[in-house]
């Protein structure tokens, strides 16, 4: 239609070399050495070539961060060592490794005077914790968080920018239900201008950790459900979150309430849900759910352009129009890219 917005330019930053802080090197099973000199030999550690799938030996990664390279090349001496040593736990097959640049998560209060410090972390189930705009957000270094901390807080202004202005009526946007939650990073990232925001994650221990994200942030009008994002709006379980009556002329807070309801009773026309599913993107049910509730906008984050441009034909089929499309240059140097697309439910005259 005539109607269709024009993709914006995408949108990146200066940092296209050295700005990944996660990595996941692998090395395939090790095999004998020669001449009986030593237990066993690891021929590789990097990653697979597309073509063929051979593990290519990368020694230094140029999107990695520095600091990840730095450890790297000290941890594949230290494995390489540990298999001529004997010393390797997986002896028969070959493994993925971690190195996790982030901040060391020591328990101390936000308030505190101490500087964080960095880390590169390779074990799996350490928390860690790095810093988004003005929030703080604690995580298992194995677990899933957005890997370009530059682009980051880029990218939850935009989506803040999309999820807040008021509806086609002119009324201010009032709740917001965030699909594939992850660790609550758009979710708390909204939650000032929300009254009452919330998350649903598949991985129990994501919803644990957006949980534990919102009391380490101090906010009271998050909450967070472990379930697959079909069953947000099917949800018999009350959402029960502090709501908070501030002094528009001070700021100050002049009343807080314990309010309870369920995701199917909010406001449709001020409720705005945030989608950003994985690579394979939307189910049919959830869809059709998300196409029942018809909430008054849309804001889709999405890792696989064609799998969003195939949600959206449904979307817009549903009574949506498209207000931007706007890429992302989250991986440079890759065919990546990440894609937000903003729909506003249309409304008859």
């Amino acid at each position: 239609p005539d109607s269709f917005p024009s993709t914006r330019p995408t949108v990146g930053t200066d940092e296209v070399y050295n700005y990944r802080s996660k990595i996941t090197p692998h090395y395939d099973k090790p095999i004998k050495t020669e001449n009986g000199i030593g237990d066993l030999k690891i021929r590789a550690i990097g990653f697979k070539k597309k073509t063929n799938r051979q593990l290519v030996d990368v020694p230094l990664c140029h999107i990695a961060t520095d600091r990840i390279n730095e450890k790297l090349a000290d941890y594949r001496e230290e494995k390489f060592l540990d298999a001529l040593e004997g010393r390797l736990k997986k002896r028969k097959k070959g493994a993925t490794l971690l190195l996790r640049d982030a901040l060391i998560y020591d328990g101390a209060g936000e308030d505190s005077d101490v500087e964080p410090e960095p880390i590169v972390e390779t074990d799996h189930n350490v928390y860690v914790k790095t810093i988004v705009k003005d929030l703080t957000f604690r995580f298992l270094a194995g677990n899933f968080f957005q890997n370009n901390p530059y682009m980051l807080p880029v990218m939850v202004d935009h989506v803040l920018e999309a999820a807040t202005p008021p509806n086609t009526a002119g009324n201010q946007m009032t709740h917001l239900i965030d699909c594939y939650c992850g660790s609550g990073l758009f979710c708390l990232s909204a939650s000032k201008e929300f009254d009452v925001c919330v998350g649903i994650e598949l991985n129990a221990k994501a919803v644990q950790e957006a949980q534990f994200n919102a009391n380490l942030n101090q906010i009271s009008n998050c909450k967070f459900v472990a379930a697959s994002a079909e069953a947000i709006f099917l949800s018999k379980d009350p959402v029960e979150v502090v709501t908070k009556e501030t002094d528009p002329s001070t700021g100050q807070i002049i009343s807080e309430a314990l309010t309870s309801t369920l995701v199917k009773d909010f406001p449709t026309d001020t409720t705005v849900v945030v989608i950003d599913p994985p690579r394979k993107g939307c189910s049919e049910e959830f869809l059709e759910q998300l196409y029942n509730f018809s909430p008054a906008r849309v804001v889709y984050m999405s890792c696989d352009p064609a799998t969003q441009a195939r949600d959206t034909e449904g979307i817009v089929g549903a009574g949506y129009s498209i207000l931007i499309v706007q890429p992302f240059d989250l991986f440079p140097q890759t065919r990546h890219i990440e894609s937000l697309i903003v729909f506003e439910k249309e409304v008859s005259n």
